[in-house]
């Protein structure tokens, strides 16, 4: 890696020396992230998709998604969960992300899913993305190219962003380097009005790429800033105000996008976190609490063992020595005391039962308590330690005092030797006494010795015996083998019986996938969640009133799917179990592994029509005259307000019915005024036409559609075309269209221009 380093020879031509030039550092980070994450990349014999979230959730998201883009379609309104609905309005598939985008150009298997190899691949991508953008922010703060490619190694692979298995989360967080790169531009008067613009859009394409959670600390960390250089700065704050407003009008168009349909789906749902929320309900703080960092757990800035903290806080001790060299050689420049306190700030914040300002964040600051995970702010505090990290290398190149190099030589001695007899004491005393940190884990041994590694390559430097740039090298090996004793070490082997279990579901199932895709359409599906734990029917592409996921639509949970009747409603014809779970079901397939299919004989069609119309005065009431064994589902609705006008007869015919994405059409003969019920769930943005000519869809039973229809044969269709959404995608638009305007104009610095020599020597 050091001679990687070097210039490039002058000998070689000069379109050879310039793209050697522009590719050199970032093939060594990559090889940096391939050393670390070798096990996903190298071998099939590892996955981090082994839990709970990741098998259940997250894939089945991404396949469903990846199905539809690589057909041309796009998966705004989800059909294969809760009997229909938005997908893009629960905002953690990530149905905007552009890496979503990404996954879908890998190859798929021969069953149509993604290949847990390529998700692999993908998320190994992200992390490359990730540490580029540290790559781009260390170079904007000048710091040399080695300093730049050990920093950005460390980003990609360390802490939040290393250690973080939900790509969703990943996907939001990796933006904050490219965020506080434009940032710190416009703050300095670099071009402002352009990179204010680019601030706002790149933290717009946070809010895009998947879990709110990472978007709100970013952008609580920018305004943060933001308004800090607004005090510190009293002559130019009618600049900075003005700059402070182009970012959030590029962070609001840009953003739009996905804000506009999750408020639209979070009005109409429930949320699943510890406990069941509307979206009226404030998140009790208990779960703040729960979901944050104890005071115990900053040990893990040294130790690994994090991982069961939700976002491991592992910085380890040689990014540590480095950020110290930077804190105790580099105070004087403003960037740095920038992120020394924005870092503490946000491990502040990941501490709410210990930090009492935390509850004017809670009380006060809009969104705050709905993200409910406040270690998420990790994200910034290893953005922090990244760009500390960076700077502090940037010191070891030019050469750090001898008085300050000894220190930090004896602080790693010390620290190398105490762990190491704590990790060997320990071990002797065994099972008598126990360790929150050390606890036999042999990576703590790892941790000492490289301590001791990291004096030595200090020392060696100081004295003359390695060169600055090969010392920064070999700091970066040793970061690198840090880091790989952490992020890999709880993915699973798929030979561990033990562990290998939440995604051989998935595949176990596929017998009875194709047996129900061989039955008539259109169909609908439940499962035992018992016996089944993961979204079947996203990964299936199979109709299903069931979800796994965090939310589900309000009026669904108010029937209650589990009920006899609502499952009549819905359709539910088959029942995926192990058991029989309804009276009169008859099992009409099984597999080798056990799952049976129950068919339901009671369920209704998807598509049927009514002559009667019973109104209801309130929802309660609406609730449970639907629940009511006394009406009868199959000959009337229940409505609220104003009902259409119905006519009283028989002989109608539901002569074809086909179901598409986000399309239903419906051929139908009435032999007199009535109504076309569908029982797909009622949710704004669906549109109707009888014959081609436009119609309101009315809430039947207070939750699924219907049509009015006079007599004779039509043809109804119903369409997905949400006004959020194509509102938020034209604000989008708009949002990049402005931002790459002010990119191409001609724009002068500010009149508070920082240069580069002057930024160092503040």
């Amino acid at each position: 890696m050091p001679g990687l380093l070097t210039p490039v020879r002058a000998g070689l031509p000069v379109r050879v020396r310039r793209i050697a030039s522009n590719v050199r550092a970032p093939l060594v980070i990559l090889a940096g992230l391939v050393a670390v994450y070798w096990k996903l990349l190298l071998t099939k014999q590892y996955t981090f998709l082994e839990d709970p979230d990741g098998a259940r959730q997250v894939l089945p998201w991404l396949d469903v998604q990846v199905h539809a883009l690589r057909h041309f379609s796009w998966m705004l309104w989800d059909r294969y969960e809760c009997a229909g609905q938005s997908l893009i309005g629960q905002v953690q598939p990530g149905v905007l992300s552009p890496f979503t985008f990404l996954l879908a150009l890998f190859p798929v298997s021969s069953t149509g899913h993604i290949q847990v190899y390529w998700v692999h691949v993908w998320f190994v991508l992200i992390h490359f993305t990730a540490a580029l953008f540290a790559y781009a922010l260390f170079r904007d703060l000048s710091c040399p190219m080695p300093a730049s490619v050990l920093g950005a190694i460390f980003y990609g692979t360390a802490g939040y962003i290393g250690n973080t298995g939900w790509p969703q989360m990943l996907a939001a967080a990796i933006w904050a380097p490219l965020v506080f790169l434009f940032l710190l531009r416009t703050l300095r008067g670099r071009t402002p009005i352009r990179n204010a613009a680019f601030t706002g859009a790149s933290l717009g394409a946070s809010w895009l790429s998947g879990h709110h959670g990472p978007s709100i600390c970013l952008t609580l960390a920018v305004f943060g800033t933001a308004l800090t250089y607004l005090f510190m700065r009293p002559g130019f704050r009618m600049e900075t105000l003005r700059r402070i407003g182009v970012m959030v009008a590029a962070l609001a168009l840009v953003s739009a996008a996905q804000v506009l349909p999750a408020i639209e789906y979070g009005k109409r749902s429930l949320r699943w976190t510890l406990g069941e929320h509307a979206w009226g309900d404030r998140i009790p703080i208990p779960e703040h609490e729960a979901l944050g960092m104890k005071p115990v757990d900053l040990l893990h800035l040294f130790f690994p063992g994090g991982n069961g903290i939700y976002a491991d806080p592992f910085v380890g001790v040689v990014a540590l020595s480095l950020i110290a060299i930077a804190v105790w050689c580099a105070f004087q420049r403003r960037e740095v005391r920038l992120f020394v306190v924005l870092g503490v700030c946000a491990l502040l914040y990941s501490m709410p039962k210990n930090d009492v300002l935390y509850g004017f964040f809670y009380a006060l600051v809009p969104m705050v308590e709905k993200a409910r995970e406040p270690v998420m702010a990790f994200s910034i505090f290893h953005l922090c330690a990244a760009v500390l990290t960076a700077i502090g290398a940037s010191v070891v190149l030019t050469g750090v005092d001898a008085p300050r190099g000894r220190g930090v030589i004896r602080v790693l001695l010390w620290f190398g030797g105490i762990t190491l007899g704590l990790f060997y004491l320990d071990m002797y005393l065994r099972p008598t006494v126990t360790s929150y940190v050390v606890d036999a884990d042999p990576r703590v041994g790892v941790i000492a010795l490289l301590g001791v590694l990291a004096a030595a390559v200090y020392r060696a430097s100081y004295l003359g015996y390695l060169r600055r740039t090969a010392a920064v090298g070999l700091l970066a090996v040793l970061i690198v083998i840090e880091q790989g004793n952490e992020a890999p070490w709880n993915w699973v082997h798929k030979n561990d019986t033990q562990r290998a279990t939440y995604l051989k579901p998935l595949f176990e199932t596929q017998d009875v996938a194709d047996f129900l895709r061989k039955q008539p359409k259109p169909l609908r599906v439940e499962w035992n969640d018992k016996d089944i734990e993961f979204g079947f029917g996203d990964w299936n592409r199979i109709d299903a009133v069931y979800a796994t996921g965090a939310s589900v639509p309000t009026s669904l949970h108010r029937l209650g799917p589990w009920n006899d009747r609502v499952a009549q409603l819905y359709g539910v014809r088959y029942t995926i179990s192990k058991a029989a779970t309804r009276s009169a079901q008859q099992e009409i397939f099984s597999d080798p592994a056990g799952y049976k299919v129950f068919a339901n004989p009671d369920a209704l069609p998807r598509a049927w029509t009514v002559h009667q119309v019973v109104n209801a005065p309130n929802d309660q009431a609406a609730f449970d005259r639907v629940n009511s064994g006394s009406l009868d589902l199959r000959s009337a609705v229940v409505m609220r307000g104003t009902s259409p006008r119905v006519a009283a007869c028989d002989g109608d015919q539901i002569q074809s019915i086909d179901e598409q994405e986000a399309a239903v059409r419906v051929r139908v003969q009435m032999a007199c005024q009535g109504l076309l019920v569908v029982s797909d769930n009622w949710y704004p943005g669906w549109r109707a036409t009888v014959d081609g000519r436009s119609t309101a869809i009315l809430l039947a039973d207070q939750a699924i559609r219907a049509v009015a229809v006079g007599s004779g044969t039509h043809e109804v269709v119903m369409t997905y075309r949400p006004g959020t959404i194509y509102a938020g995608l034209l604000l989008l638009t708009l949002g990049l269209g402005l931002t790459l305007w002010l990119g191409r104009r001609s724009e002068r610095d500010g009149a508070d221009v920082l240069d580069a020599a002057t930024i160092r020597s503040i």
